[in-house]
């Protein structure tokens, strides 16, 4: 299970830090990893884009800068679970 905490956290602290950094290569990828868990939200009424001007996009509001800690928490949970899932040591069965 410890594996698995930091997994995630490594996971998330990167991409963290790959958009409070934004390297000008990555920078589409960068923003696509925002808008696109906001864009379904927004779709369905949800006010997760600002309204203030942000030089052409709309940014995300704090609903949205939620929506997408909380989409992406759970998309690095589920691959920290497979890292750990196939890390793991497996204990051969016991003979009765």
């Amino acid at each position: 299970m410890r594996i698995r905490w930091v997994a995630w956290a490594v996971m998330m602290a990167l991409h963290f830090l790959a958009i409070a950094f934004l390297p000008k290569e990555l920078a589409p990828a960068l923003a696509g990893s925002v808008y696109l868990p906001l864009m379904p939200l927004s779709a369905m009424g949800l006010p997760v884009l600002s309204t203030a001007p942000s030089g052409g996009w709309a940014g995300p509001s704090v609903l949205g800068w939620v929506a997408v800690v909380l989409v992406w928490g759970l998309v690095w949970w589920g691959v920290a679970s497979l890292v750990a899932r196939f890390t793991q040591h497996r204990h051969a069965p016991h003979a009765a």
